[in-house]
Formats: structure tokens, C-alpha cells, sequence
């Protein structure tokens, strides 16, 4: 009744595991799509060795998580789709709880679980539409005085509601919906597209739920802690489009000026602070690294090409 897609970038050392726990609550494993993303750490031998039955798409780049999630959609001949971050496990029961959500909310095109860590404390699960706001404005005040929750944990929900966004690790697709939904946005390489999916489903008339008993163990940031500056540089790249596409040409200029500041003044603060404790703090070295070459970026005009390794080239229509 539900097929999963993986997209893997690198991931060999996380994979294995999150097909596993996938199996272990009794998905078939004919039924479990990875779309790889060129990955170079022999993951894909790997994979056709320990799962010989999992179908497996190869890109010879790096597509980007859009692209690649849309890929294994179109492969899918199940209506419920589990979209799954390869740093993920599911939890015993977590199939078929999504699947009691689904029939509970017929109405949901896109529906997201409970993320814990290792250690099982809860993640951020679902957020407000982005704004300019949560960009410029302390997360104190953003809390006291305009009634946004920036975690988003809810860890004392034990029923699912319907919610303004829920995070992509773990994100069941009512594949019917498509027609009048829509694929992935491709134009997000990399953050905030399951987001302007959120925005674009409530737009259509189409419910975002969270369902808590779908319970999922998330190591959090597999890619974006493996590289920091370039993740960086995706999560300004796509929260400008995000800005672009959905808020309008002011909250773009806005965030274009904001970004540009505040890198500098990460730069310049981190330089000063290792410089003062004489280079031999190995962190402020490396967020000093990660700061100037976010700064460079913007600096130089946010080329296209920066960012997270082996892209696949794009065409002048994307």
C-alpha cells in the first residue's frame, strides 16, 4: 500500500540502516526507490549488494533533492508515497500509522511525522510559512509577541491536525493529488522545497497534516554538517526563491540586503574572535572558513555554480 523513495547523496554510512527500518515495518522491498544522486562513496554497490530487490535510479550528478524525489514519484505504483531522508529510521508501526492518517484526512495531499533523535528528544516537525520577519527579528520576540513557535516540536500532540508546514525528512504524498498539486518545485535544489509545497497545497484547497504516531528517528543535517559553508549557501539560495516566488519582489530585496550584512558581520565577528584566542580554536577556524566563503558568495553575485559538489548542469529553460 506504500512505496518509499530515498534520494542518497553520499550517504553510505546511513542508508543501509533506513532501508532496513523501512523493511523492518513491512514495506516490500520491491517497493523502495532510491534515487541516487552521483554519489562517489560506493553507495550504490553497496546497496545492490545487501538489497537486491530495492530499485535504484543513478544520476551521474548531483540533481538535487527536487528532481531526484520527483524521479522515484513517477517510478511509484503506490498512491501513498513516503518521502524519506536517507539519515532517517521509522519507528515500529510507523507505516501503518501514516496510513490511519491518510484515511482519517482524505483530504491531505502531503503528510508529515514525528521526528526524534537518537537519544529521543523531539525535532522541530512543523513551522509557519516562512517571512521577512522570522529573518529580522529575534526568536524571542517572534514567540512573546507574534505567537509564532519557531521549534515547532509539539511534543504534547498525541493527535494529528492539520498545520501550515511539516519538515521533509519524513513526508507522505497522496500521489492522486498530483494533477492538480504538482511535482516538486525542480527550481530548489536543496531546502525549503517541501515547504513551497506546503504553501502550494493549502493555496489548492489541499490539507498539510501532522500525524504524531508516525514516529521517525532523524540524525539531522547528514549533508548539511558533511558540508557546512556550501549547505549554507543552498539554504540562502533557496530561501531567496522562496522569497521570490511566494512573498513578492520586496520581501526578496529585503532578504538580499539582510543575507548580504549579516555575512559580513558572521565574518568579521568569527576573524576577531580567532585572532584573539591566537588560531587555536579548531571551531572558530572552521566557522570563520565557512562565514568568508558564504560572504564570497554574495559578495560575488551568488553564482550558480556554488554550492554543494557535483551538480548536475542546468538548462537555460530551468
Amino acid at each position: 500500500m506504500v512505496s518509499v523513495v530515498i534520494v542518497n547523496f553520499n550517504g553510505k554510512s546511513r542508508i543501509s540502516a533506513c532501508i532496513a527500518s523501512c523493511k523492518a515495518d513491512g514495506v516490500d522491498e520491491k517497493d523502495i526507490i532510491i534515487i541516487d544522486n552521483g554519489s562517489d562513496d560506493s553507495s550504490v554497490t553497496m546497496l545492490r549488494e545487501q538489497f537486491s530487490e530495492v530499485k535504484i535510479l543513478e544520476n551521474s550528478c548531483n540533481a538535487g533533492f527536487s528532481r531526484a524525489v520527483n524521479q522515484g514519484v513517477r517510478e511509484s505504483q503506490q498512491d501513498l508515497i513516503l518521502i524519506l531522508n536517507n539519515d532517517a529510521r521509522l519507528q515500529a508501526g510507523c507505516i501503518a500509522n501514516f496510513i490511519q492518517c491518510a484515511q482519517s484526512f482524505p483530504n491531505a495531499a502531503l503528510i508529515g511525522g514525528r521526528l526524534i533523535d537518537a537519544q529521543q528528544s523531539p525535532q522541530n516537525v512543523v513551522a509557519p510559512f516562512p517571512s521577512v520577519w522570522h529573518e529580522l527579528l529575534p526568536k524571542f520576540l517572534l514567540k512573546s509577541f507574534l505567537g509564532h513557535d519557531q521549534m515547532g516540536r509539539l511534543a504534547d500532540v498525541s493527535h494529528p491536525l492539520v498545520v501550515p508546514t511539516v519538515i521533509g525528512a519524513a513526508l507522505m504524498l497522496r500521489k492522486s493529488c498530483l494533477p492538480k498539486l504538482g511535482f516538486l518545485d525542480e527550481d530548489f535544489f536543496f531546502y525549503l522545497e517541501e515547504t513551497e509545497w506546503c504553501h502550494r497545497a493549502h493555496v489548492l484547497g489541499f490539507d498539510v497534516v501532522l500525524c504524531p504516531q508516525a514516529v521517525v528517528v532523524h540524525e539531522l543535517g547528514g549533508t548539511a554538517n558533511q558540508y557546512q559553508a556550501a549547505s549554507r549557501i543552498e539554504f540562502h539560495r533557496s530561501r531567496l526563491l522562496y522569497a521570490r516566488k511566494v512573498e513578492g519582489s520586496l520581501a526578496w530585496s529585503v532578504l538580499s540586503i539582510h543575507y548580504y550584512f549579516s555575512s559580513t558581520i558572521n565574518l568579521i565577528s568569527n576573524a576577531l574572535a580567532m585572532v584573539l584566542t591566537l588560531f587555536l580554536v579548531s571551531r572558530l577556524r572552521r566557522k570563520t572558513r565557512m562565514y568568508a566563503v558564504v560572504w564570497l558568495w554574495h559578495f560575488s553575485g551568488r553564482p550558480s555554480g556554488w554550492g554543494l559538489p557535483n551538480k548536475c548542469p542546468r538548462s537555460k529553460n530551468d
